[in-house]
């Protein structure tokens, strides 16, 4: 069972700052170029609470937490952030450019709290998440006492109620009108009205969620409550950090749109090209491409099996490799490397990604499970001209290309309780940080029968 409910957020008044001057990317995408040009747009950037610069001065008093923490409560003691007066959930709309198709597209999502639970029953991740990334956004959240980015999970609505729900709200001017930095444009409506909070409730009591971006984000929370749970035992069971900012989506949004992840091959002494694409001729079908054109465009192409069996769906992966073979120089060999589908019953090992690892990296190249996580010997990109023109100068042994998963690849691992490889799945666009906060002190109390709106004041910006 899923409690979404309405909270009363944190935002920043339009009136006080320019709001695409404020928002930025999650954290986990902020690069430090990225980092250092958001603190100089605009002294009140979300960045300096999610993403704040480390000095070498830095003490247990003062530090990139205690300085986000700062600034919260600075920000709202001097009205450049205020709270909500009442209750509500938001429809988030986002339209941006797919960077692949060059299409114009929209993603449609809720924002509100939900309740938090272990995984595995409402809520099913499709990643592993890593200590030291957890421990970085506990010692945040622990600093802020707040939600500063939703979790971004999935729902599955085959009748579209949540639509027919939304649509007036729709209707109305929206509330926030965002274009940032990157062209994105980000449209909030608030969602106002008992009867709208429990008609929403009702159909996510029968969902399940599926996260696709924030599983750190969402185990940090569930640690954080944990943690509050111990210094505030008499908290009642509506306490405000018993839930997480989260924006919900249906997995049948046409605007879900997932980008493939490249691996890069540097610095392996052992790694041989001649031998490589030798022993991958041996047991697959390896097919030499003309150039980087004629590679990327044979990437799109439906992979039937190559032993000519089935009905289609082999794997494909793309090599490159410095031409010629085996040495250095400028230019690259570009391959496509076919392999028959799986017959494995688990959904990830019927994933690109999982051939990938097993077939080459581990079997062929004798990467261990824990090089791989350790990243020693591979670097990720998803900008496919960088991947390319590091092989092709001659700064990388080798790069492998992939596509990406379909939607319904992440819901069948995460139904099957299993994690992908890591670095699988990149949901694009991400949600901005910075449209709304969700506090976490011990004293808020989520609504779980939203209280009558009728009488109460303005709203809070």
């Amino acid at each position: 069972m899923v409690r979404l409910r309405p909270f009363q957020g944190v935002l920043y008044d339009p009136q006080r700052v320019d709001l695409s001057q404020v928002v930025a990317p999650p954290y986990d995408v902020i690069s430090p170029a990225d980092q250092k040009r958001y603190y100089q747009q605009d002294p009140h950037n979300v960045v300096r609470l999610i993403a704040g610069e480390v000095r070498p001065s830095d003490t247990p008093q003062d530090n990139k937490y205690t300085r986000a923490a700062a600034f919260f409560r600075d920000w709202l003691a001097d009205g450049i952030l205020r709270r909500e007066v009442r209750p509500r959930l938001y429809v988030y709309r986002h339209q941006f450019v797919d960077p692949l198709s060059h299409q114009s597209r929209s993603r449609l999502g809720i924002m509100g709290v939900v309740e938090l639970e272990p995984f595995g029953h409402g809520v099913l991740p499709h990643e592993q998440t890593h200590a030291r990334a957890k421990a970085d956004r506990l010692s945040l959240t622990r600093a802020v006492i707040a939600n500063l980015s939703p979790v971004f999970a999935l729902y599955d609505d085959p009748r579209s109620a949540v639509g027919a729900i939304i649509e007036p709200t729709m209707a109305d001017p929206p509330r926030l009108s965002i274009t940032s930095e990157d062209g994105d444009h980000h449209t909030i409506w608030s969602v106002e009205g008992d009867q709208r909070f429990a008609q929403l409730a009702e159909v996510f009591n029968v969902s399940t969620l599926y996260i696709a971006d924030g599983h750190h984000r969402y185990e940090t929370a569930l640690n954080f409550r944990n943690y509050q749970r111990q210094q505030h035992p008499q908290a009642s069971a509506d306490a405000a950090f018993n839930y997480v900012l989260m924006l919900l989506v249906d997995v049948r949004d046409p605007g879900l749109t997932i980008l493939p992840t490249h691996r890069i091959l540097h610095d392996l002494n052992r790694f041989d090209a001649t031998e490589l694409l030798r022993l991958l001729s041996e047991r697959h079908r390896v097919v030499p491409r003309d150039n980087r054109a004629a590679l990327l465009a044979a990437m799109q192409h439906e992979v039937p099996s190559p032993s000519g069996g089935g009905q289609g769906g082999g794997h494909r992966i793309g090599m490159v490799i410095p031409s010629p073979a085996g040495g250095g120089g400028q230019g690259g060999g570009y391959y496509t490397i076919d392999i028959d589908q799986t017959t494995a019953a688990d959904p990830v090992s019927r994933l690109d990604v999982s051939v990938l690892h097993e077939e080459i990296l581990q079997r062929e190249l004798d990467l261990t499970p824990a090089e791989l996580e350790q990243e020693r010997y591979l670097s990720y990109s998803r900008d496919v001209d960088i991947v390319l023109q590091r092989v092709e100068s001659g700064a990388a042994q080798a790069a492998f290309l992939l596509r990406a998963p379909a939607i319904r690849d992440v819901v069948e691992v995460a139904r099957a309780g299993q994690v992908m490889p890591q670095k699988s799945t990149y949901f694009y666009p991400k949600p901005a940080s910075g449209i709304v906060f969700n506090p976490l002190d011990a004293t808020i109390r989520i609504p779980s029968f939203p209280p009558s709106l009728a009488g109460e004041g303005r709203d809070g910006i």
